[in-house]
């Protein structure tokens, strides 16, 4: 019976690391039925302990920011659709990866805009929504919660 808990406590551990957990195929719900659309799985690369999609509309699959401190920030769409981050200090080890959620059906490389400093946005576009989907970052570090606008055809 120990060995059955002990399986199952490792086998949900391996779940939620998220980065390489994700299975071939993610299904989410989409689309005006409501429906579970497959999301297609491109090819994966692993760089910095993670492993993240690239090709594609993933190009090399890293994003990087410099903040004004020299560290180095990366961003990856992770093997579960979300996005992760990690960051390089001048003098330091790489921090630990940390997820940033998401939809669940990124479908490309992650975008920075709206850069003032240390503030910025990182985004990608949902698989099943059609949009792309943006959190904040600001000056100090902070995040906000995930937001989107309409895409706008013409």
């Amino acid at each position: 019976m120990n060995s059955i808990r002990t399986a199952v406590v490792a086998l949900a551990a391996v779940a939620t690391l998220g980065l390489g957990s994700a299975p071939a195929l993610a299904q989410v719900q989409g689309g005006d039925s409501g429906t579970a659309q497959p999301v297609p799985r491109p090819k994966t690369c692993t760089a910095n302990g993670g492993t993240f999609f690239c090709g594609g509309d993933f190009g090399d699959g890293k994003t990087y920011v410099t903040l004004s401190d020299g560290t180095k920030q990366l961003f990856v769409i992770g093997t579960d659709h979300n996005m992760w981050t990690t960051w390089f200090p001048p003098k330091g080890a790489q921090a630990a990866w940390m997820s940033l959620g998401g939809q669940n059906d990124f479908a490309n490389k992650v975008k920075i805009v709206n850069r003032k400093g240390n503030a910025f946005s990182v985004g990608s576009r949902s698989f099943n929504i059609g949009a792309d989907f943006f959190r904040d970052r600001d000056a100090g570090g902070n995040w906000s919660g995930w937001w989107t606008k309409a895409v706008h055809s013409g």
